[in-house]
């Protein structure tokens, strides 16, 4: 009886340190020994895991921006300020299955007649000439002129700290905002920029071979830009 007691105790251990996305024997914080030793928590978090990679992995959508930095940050964030806030099993079924639901509707379009107004970051680590580092924010603005237009101003921060900014219309069919020129706005004639808008997200693309000079050499428009439809900043994005 001995040696079976044993027996059924280091299964027990076994399948609960390989429970869950991670090792459960090197759970250090409270809501990771939690999601260990509850079967329904385990389950959540693979199935996370398992979205999280797959979304990644598509994280390069038709527009042709790169918005895995974007989902990378925005998994950091929730796991940080939502899943190990929780105090209890159901704080945390609740928080994986709504995260659950973001990641796999990452790529998808936004309702019809969803209401955008509004200024929206992306916090990135930058990197500058002299080796130091800082978060910086790219910013976005939109505010709705009706006749399907919007007024929409913008600001990426790129190479050692270089901005590239704009100000300035976009006719709005469906979920894509397309950038109207005015007259005398050269540096746009062969640079197309379009704003796609995803149920969590909004991303920025160009395409042509004007976008890498409009902003000078440190900065452009041509990798595109994404941004968080979560992230709402108090402070309103102001283009030069």
């Amino acid at each position: 009886m001995r040696l079976l007691f044993i027996f059924a105790l280091f299964t027990t251990l076994a399948s609960t340190s390989q429970a869950a996305s991670f090792d459960c024997s090197k759970a250090t914080k409270p809501v990771e020994r939690m999601i260990c030793e509850t079967g329904s928590l385990s389950t959540l978090d693979e199935q996370l895991a398992g979205a999280y990679k797959s979304t990644i992995k598509t994280s390069r959508p038709a527009t042709g921006t790169d918005t895995s930095e974007l989902l990378k940050s925005s998994q950091q964030r929730w796991l940080r300020t939502t899943r190990d806030a929780c105090k209890n099993v159901q704080c945390l079924e609740n928080a994986y299955v709504g995260r659950i639901a973001f990641l796999t509707q990452w790529n998808e379009d936004t309702p019809a007649n969803s209401k955008l107004d509004g200024n929206y970051e992306f916090s990135h680590n930058m990197e500058f000439a002299n080796g130091k580092h800082a978060i910086v924010q790219d910013c976005l603005a939109i505010k709705s002129l009706g006749n399907a237009q919007a007024q929409v101003n913008t600001i990426l921060v790129q190479s050692n700290g270089h901005n590239c900014s704009l100000n300035g219309k976009f006719a709005m069919a469906g979920n894509v905002y397309s950038y109207l020129p005015e007259k005398g706005e050269h540096d746009f004639q062969n640079c197309q920029i379009k704003l796609t808008v995803k149920q969590h997200q909004i991303v920025l693309s160009a395409e042509g071979d004007g976008c890498s000079s409009r902003c000078g050499a440190q900065a452009s428009f041509a990798n595109g830009a994404s941004f968080l439809r979560a992230d709402k900043s108090k402070k309103a994005c102001v283009a030069d």
